[in-house]
C-alpha cells in the first residue's frame, strides 16, 4: 500500500509549487507494479476438472472426437520403479488412466456462449495433468479446423502441466504445431481467439498456445508461467515466494489480460467480448446523421463519481462498486490567474489532479455502447490503480472499435478524489500493440486516447527497451490498417504520450488538454542546465511553449479542438460527436487513398518554415 503524501497539489487558496512538476512522475504517484499482500488474501483454491465441467455444462458443451489416442509407443520411455515395484511404460500408465476412465488429456467441439456459436478446445488436468502429447496437438489442430471451416470464434481452455515426458521431442512440436493452427486460423478468420487458464498452466502450454491468443484469461486461484516453482528453485537456489507465479500477479505483470472471479463471471465476459467484438461485415453505415448512442447524458449530477471498497482486485464491470463508498471529485477551482503564465500552470495542474476530467474508461462507458473493458484494476484502501495502458471494445450503433490508450490511477484524500496520470512501461506498451494487432485482423477502426506525463522514467524501464517499445507503438499506430482517431483528453507528455497518440487520420485535444516534448519542470532544467530550475524558470518555459490545444490547432498539428464544460457527461457527448463525424469521413476511403492520405499528413507535420538554400 502506498500511503498519500503530504503533497497532492494546490487547492484554491494555495500558492503554486513547482514540486509539482516532476520528472515526468509526480510525487507521490505510484506505479502499477505487482505487489502480493493483500490483494491475494482471499484468492480461493481452484478445483480445474470442477470447473472445466460447469464451463462446458454452462456453453453446452458438444464434443467431438473423444476417443482419440496414441496407437503406439515409438519413443520407449520407461519409469524404473524401486524396490519391489515394477518397472512403468508409457502404456502401462496410459492403460491405468484408461481404467479410470479417461481416455486424453484434451477434447474439443462446438458450443455455445451467449447466444454465440464458438469452437470450444479444452484441457484436463484430470488426465497427465493436462500434458501436452500428440493427441492434444492432434485435437488443437483439428478445433482450429472447425473453427476456420465455419468462421467461428476459437475458445481454448487450459489447465496444463507442460509437455508430456513420455512422447518427448514428438510431444515438444506440438508447441510449433498449436502455434502454426492458431497463426493459420488469425489468417483465415477475423474473430477472437481466446485463451482460458482454468488451473495451473506451466511449460509448453504457456510458452506457446495461451501467449499467442488474442486474449488470455483466467479465473482467480490459477497459476501460469513457463518454469514451475520447483524448476526455478533448483535454477536459482532459492525459494519461490508464494503467489509469485499466481494469475493475480501476472495480470499485474501484464502477461495476463483479465482475471476473473470464476466460472460464472467468465462466461459473463466472453459473452460481452463477443458481443462487443461481432458483426458480420465490419462495416456498420454510420452517417452523420446518426443520433447520438450515449449513457446517462441527462444525468442531473454534473461530477463524476468515484467508488472505493475493497482491497483486492476487481472488475472488467464497470459498474464493479458492491459495498463500496461512493466520492466526488473536488469542485473545479475558480480562475484567479493574474496572467497568461499563471493561468497555464493551473491549467497544467487541474490536468494532474482533477478527477473530474474525463478518461479513457469514462469514455467507454459513456460514449459508446456494448463496451467491455480488456483490463482490470486494484482496488486499494484508498487507491484505484489502473494499468499504465488499459484497452476495451465497444460499438458506435453496430460498428464496434477497439480502444486503446492510458489510463488515470485515482486516490482518495480525506473526502476528495484526486486524479494520478499514468506513466506506461514496456509491458504497456506491448499490451497495447497486442490489442491493435487483434483489431487490426477483425478490421475495426481504433480509437487512441492519451492522458499521461511519459513514458514511466526508471532503470528498469530502461533495461526492458522502453525506448524500443516507444518506437514500435508509434509504428504501430500509424501503420494500422483500419481508421485511426487519436484524443488527448488531458496531458500528451514526450513519446510516452507521443506513442498512444498516433498522427495518422484525425487528431483531436479536448479544449484544455496539452501536449510537449517534455513535461515543463524537465523542460526548464533541460533550458536553464540545471536540475532544479527555479519556479519562475518553469513558468517562463510553461507559458512560451505554445502547449495548449489551441496551440496545435494553430501550428496544423491537429485536426480539432472539442469545447470542455463542467459537466463531464456533456463534453463525453462532444466527444462521441466528433468521433462519429471523424468515422464516418475516414470510413468511407479506401484503404490505398487511406494510406496515401496518411502518408502526406505525417510528411506534413513541421509547423515551422524550412529555408531551403
Amino acid at each position: 500500500m502506498i500511503e498519500p503524501t503530504g503533497h497532492i497539489g494546490p487547492g484554491p487558496d494555495e500558492d503554486f509549487d513547482a514540486s509539482l512538476f516532476g520528472e515526468g512522475h509526480p510525487v507521490g504517484l505510484p506505479v502499477f507494479e505487482a505487489k502480493v499482500g493483500a490483494h491475494l488474501r482471499n484468492r480461493r483454491k481452484v478445483n480445474s476438472p470442477s470447473q472445466l465441467l460447469t464451463l462446458q455444462e454452462l456453453v453446452k458443451f458438444k464434443p467431438s472426437h473423444e476417443r482419440w489416442r496414441i496407437a503406439k509407443d515409438l519413443v520407449g520411455l520407461i519409469r524404473r520403479g524401486r524396490a519391489g515395484e515394477s518397472d512403468e511404460s508409457y502404456f502401462d500408465k496410459l492403460r491405468r488412466e484408461t481404467g479410470r476412465g479417461k481416455s486424453e488429456s484434451s477434447t474439443y467441439g462446438m458450443a455455445n456462449v451467449d447466444g454465440h456459436a464458438v469452437v470450444l478446445y479444452a484441457m484436463n488436468w484430470d488426465f497427465f495433468a493436462g500434458s501436452l502429447g500428440v493427441v492434444s496437438g492432434e485435437k488443437f489442430q483439428a478445433a482450429a479446423d472447425l473453427a476456420i471451416s465455419k468462421k467461428l470464434p476459437f475458445v481454448s481452455v487450459y489447465a496444463s502441466s507442460g509437455v508430456r515426458q513420455h512422447e518427448n521431442f514428438a510431444g515438444l512440436t506440438q508447441m510449433t504445431r498449436m502455434v502454426e493452427a492458431i497463426r493459420h486460423y488469425k489468417d483465415k478468420v477475423s474473430l477472437p481467439q481466446v485463451a482460458v487458464l482454468l488451473g495451473n498452466v506451466w511449460g509448453g502450454v504457456s510458452a506457446s498456445a495461451v501467449s499467442t491468443a488474442d486474449l488470455i484469461l483466467a479465473t482467480s486461484g490459477t497459476n501460469f508461467g513457463f518454469a514451475g516453482p520447483h524448476v526455478i528453485e533448483a535454477f536459482e537456489g532459492s525459494t519461490v515466494p508464494t503467489h509469485s507465479q499466481s494469475a493475480e500477479v501476472n495480470l499485474l505483470d501484464r502477461n495476463i489480460d483479465v482475471v476473473l472471479s470464476d466460472v460464472d463471471d467468465l462466461v459473463w465476459y466472453l459473452g460481452a467480448i463477443l458481443s462487443a467484438t461481432n458483426l458480420p461485415d465490419r462495416r456498420h453505415q454510420l452517417t452523420r446523421e446518426t443520433s447520438p448512442m450515449i449513457r446517462n447524458v441527462t444525468s442531473t449530477d454534473q461530477r463524476r463519481l468515484f467508488s472505493f471498497g475493497s482491497v483486492g482486485i476487481r472488475g472488467p464491470r464497470f459498474d464493479d462498486s458492491k459495498g463500496s463508498v461512493s466520492r466526488k471529485p473536488a469542485p473545479a477551482r475558480l480562475a484567479r490567474a493574474s496572467d497568461r503564465s499563471d493561468a497555464l500552470v493551473e491549467q497544467y495542474q487541474d490536468l494532474m489532479t482533477d478527477a473530474n476530467r474525463i478518461d479513457l474508461e469514462f469514455i467507454v462507458q459513456y460514449g459508446f455502447s456494448d463496451a467491455v473493458a480488456v483490463y482490470n484494476y486494484v482496488q486499494e484502501i484508498d487507491y484505484k490503480r489502473y494499468p499504465a495502458i488499459v484497452g476495451a471494445f465497444a460499438k458506435i450503433g453496430d460498428q464496434p472499435f477497439v480502444i486503446v490508450g492510458t489510463q488515470p490511477s485515482y486516490q482518495l484524500v480525506g473526502e476528495t478524489v484526486i486524479k494520478r496520470p499514468s506513466n506506461p512501461g514496456p509491458e504497456d506498451f506491448a499490451f497495447m500493440e497486442r490489442m491493435l494487432e487483434m483489431g487490426e485482423r477483425l478490421r475495426l477502426p481504433a480509437l487512441f486516447v492519451t492522458d499521461t506525463l511519459g513514458a514511466r522514467p526508471t532503470l528498469e524501464s530502461e533495461r526492458r527497451g522502453q525506448s524500443r517499445a516507444i518506437a514500435r507503438s508509434i509504428l504501430k499506430g500509424i501503420d494500422y490498417s483500419e481508421p485511426v482517431i487519436s484524443l488527448v483528453a488531458g496531458a500528451l507528455g514526450s513519446g510516452g504520450g507521443l506513442a498512444t497518440t498516433p498522427m495518422a487520420d484525425h487528431v483531436i485535444m479536448l479544449e484544455k488538454a496539452m501536449a510537449y516534448v517534455a513535461e515543463p519542470r524537465s523542460a526548464a532544467s533541460i533550458l536553464y542546465k540545471t536540475p532544479n530550475p527555479s519556479r519562475d524558470q518553469v513558468k517562463t518555459t510553461l507559458s512560451t511553449m505554445r502547449s495548449t490545444a489551441q496551440d496545435q490547432l494553430d501550428l496544423h498539428l491537429i485536426d480539432e479542438v472539442i469545447p470542455e464544460d463542467d459537466n463531464p457527461f456533456v463534453t463525453v457527448e462532444r466527444v462521441h460527436g466528433a468521433i462519429l463525424r471523424a468515422y464516418v469521413e475516414l470510413e468511407g476511403l479506401s484503404e490505398k487513398r487511406l494510406r496515401d492520405r496518411r502518408h502526406e499528413r505525417i510528411r506534413g507535420l513541421r509547423a515551422f518554415k524550412i529555408i531551403q538554400e
